[in-house]
């Protein structure tokens, strides 16, 4: 008997060794599939920090990043997700190795027994080893979008503190704009009674501070909520436990980090890697299906011993190794339809990448060029308010003296103290563009989770 069962092991083994032969297993994608231009149109020559966030040197927002990093809860999820990926990996890795189970019984005849078994199923055409794979691809897949995630969540914690700066900043201007305002009232107002100006200067000047009035009030309201989206954002639970330093308006930025090349930039993304890693999952789950085309062999052990009492149970035992060879002759087409699927799922996941690849290299280049266009703006801004300053003197001077008529000086003030608020704005669209493409360019860097840094 024993003989016959090894006859028939061999056999199965012979016929399965024969069918590898006929498997096959696409190629796994190349990188250089993804088209990408040889180099970016501008850069500038900055440094480039691992932790993006520190080419501001801002101590204060390296502890607001540190907050978000620790105690976001959208951070925390993702961390969750990581973990859930990588059991499932270690799940599916698993099938490939042998399953042992033990069972013992008693029945109330008084009869015993107890035993293990054994299985195993011969992976000769790579079905196990390729799911395992594509779990193992998603699962770093995964650990690049919690990178990702990272370098969204601290670029928008810095945007959030940087834009109450911001308008911090712009209500300190429009407060200072307002005591001008006042100045020029009590101005006009001493010529109204004097009989020197119309009472409709009067009003007109009153109804400007009003409109600063509003603007301000405004400004101030969206401070509050700017501090409870930050709040938000560091897992506070309001903007009273946040703790802000004084305003001291927006920074100044140093020069532009270096680009590098677009070939070194395409490895350093987690949301690039992550995508090209969805597309090697892809691949590994079109191996599997196509491997279950082909027969399946599945080896058995089992041990078992029986007796009619307990101290007996142990004194004999029956051996018996078995191998079973399973062929898919018909399936309804089923098998077809998944290798189908997974090879659609497979191209989508590689023009996605693509696309990704090209849509990110867009956003460098939109970036850079914002950069150039607001250096050249805020250039221009700043001769037209110290133009600006220059004309609002002189005509203030000549009104005093009745040389001068009050609308000129009022669309000067107007003009100048709109061309202030330009400026601010412009200052500000460059910290803003300067932060997307610092988000546009950044690495992942070193975990200090303790989730993301095991396995």
């Amino acid at each position: 008997m024993f003989k016959q069962r090894t006859a028939l092991l061999a056999a199965s083994l012979t016929i399965g060794v024969v069918l590898a032969g006929c498997a096959s297993k696409p190629p796994a994608p190349e990188r250089s599939e993804a088209e990408l231009p040889d180099r970016f149109s501008s850069g500038g020559e900055g440094k480039r920090p691992e932790r993006w966030w520190r080419h501001f040197d801002d101590t204060a927002l390296d502890r607001i990043v540190a907050e978000v990093l620790e105690q976001n809860l959208s951070l925390a999820a993702a961390r969750e997700r990581l973990r859930r990926a990588r059991a499932e990996a270690r799940r599916v890795a698993g099938g490939e190795l042998p399953s042992l189970d033990a069972n013992a019984e008693a029945s109330s005849e008084t009869d015993y027994s107890s035993g293990a078994m054994a299985a195993y199923e011969l992976d000769l055409w790579g079905r196990l080893e390729a799911a395992t794979e594509a779990a193992e691809f998603e699962a770093e897949a995964t650990r690049r979008d919690l990178q990702a995630a990272r370098i969204s969540l601290t670029a928008e914690a810095a945007t959030a503190y940087y834009r109450i700066r911001r308008n911090q900043a712009l209500a300190e201007l429009l407060r200072e704009q307002r005591r001008t305002n006042q100045q020029i009232l009590d101005l006009v107002t001493m010529r109204f009674q004097n009989g020197q100006a119309a009472s409709d200067e009067v009003l007109r000047q009153r109804q400007l501070i009003e409109e600063t009035d509003t603007e301000l009030a405004s400004v101030e309201g969206r401070i509050e909520r700017g501090r409870a989206e930050l709040a938000a954002l560091m897992g506070l639970p309001g903007p009273k436990a946040l703790d802000l330093p004084e305003a001291n308006g927006l920074p100044e930025l140093p020069p532009q980090p270096a680009t590098g090349l677009p070939a070194q930039w395409l490895q350093r993304r987690p949301d690039l890697e992550a995508a090209f890693l969805r597309v090697r999952a892809a691949d590994a789950g079109l191996a599997a299906a196509i491997a279950e085309r082909y027969p399946r062999i599945d080896l058995t052990a089992s041990l078992t011993s029986a007796a009619s009492s307990p101290g007996a149970l142990f004194e004999d035992w029956i051996t018996e190794i078995a191998a079973s060879l399973s062929v898919p002759l018909f399936r309804g087409g089923s098998i077809e339809a998944e290798i189908d699927r997974t090879e659609a799922a497979r191209a989508a996941a590689f023009n996605d990448y693509a696309q990704t690849v090209l849509d990110a290299v867009a956003a460098v280049e939109t970036e850079l060029a914002d950069q150039r266009t607001q250096r050249r703006r805020l250039a221009s801004l700043e001769r037209r308010v110290e133009q600006g300053k220059q004309i609002q003197k002189r005509l203030r001077y000549r009104y005093r003296h009745g040389d001068a008529d009050f609308l000129d000086v009022l669309e000067a003030q107007d003009q100048l103290q709109g061309d202030q608020r330009q400026r601010l704005e412009a200052r500000w669209a460059r910290v803003t563009e300067r932060i997307a493409l610092l988000r546009e360019l950044a690495g992942a860097w070193k975990a200090t989770d303790q989730t993301a840094s095991t396995q």
